[in-house]
């Protein structure tokens, strides 16, 4: 008795699509067993929070707030500098985040000295920094992304003219030789 062959044509037409159903079937499976759990009834709150720190922003920027931020490693001490439209608050907190090691984060309350803010927040190392500057009252907030070290940075709640104040960005490229007409 001789063997037929199996046409792997048929096989593939007939597999493909089983395949497909029973894929489906677990993916059905793992989404009703393991699936997403509902949102608390709570979860609103999330929604005030975010709306009070949109308005903070606002509030910083309808103040124009203008902050500058140094570190000085020697001492282990953060200066801020601030300028606003109103009445300079007697303390500012200062948050550093880094975005990679928790353990770097810390938060500084700075007492006014003089014409400026210090507080001591160690040494801080170069790194991918998230750094907030608010009131103690908690009545405005600036944010700042920063890469690299905190020497000299600025923190402005007006993104224009932040991005005014920027050092343009490296050289632009020299024109092109002008090319001579042919007669």
């Amino acid at each position: 008795m001789t063997r037929k062959s199996i046409n792997s044509g048929l096989l593939v037409t007939i597999g493909l699509p089983l395949f497909a159903i029973f894929a489906s079937v677990g993916v059905a499976v793992i989404a009703f067993t393991r699936g997403d759990p509902t949102l608390p009834d709570e979860y609103h709150w999330e929604g005030m929070s975010l709306d009070r720190d949109f308005a903070d922003a606002r509030r910083a920027a309808d103040l124009n707030v203008h902050a500058t931020v140094q570190t000085l490693p020697a001492t282990g001490t953060c200066r801020v500098t601030l300028q606003l439209d109103g009445a300079l608050p007697p303390d500012l907190t200062l948050k550093l985040v880094h975005a990679t090691h928790p353990d770097l984060d810390r938060q500084v309350r700075l007492p006014r000295t003089g014409a400026s803010y210090e507080g001591h927040c160690g040494v801080v190392p170069s790194g991918h920094w998230h750094l907030e500057l608010s009131d103690v009252a908690g009545s405005w907030t600036v944010r700042k992304d920063v890469l690299g070290g905190l020497d000299d940075i600025t923190i402005d709640a007006r993104p224009a003219r932040a991005a005014a104040a920027a050092p343009a960005p490296g050289p632009s490229a020299p024109p092109a030789p002008a090319t001579p007409a042919i007669t």
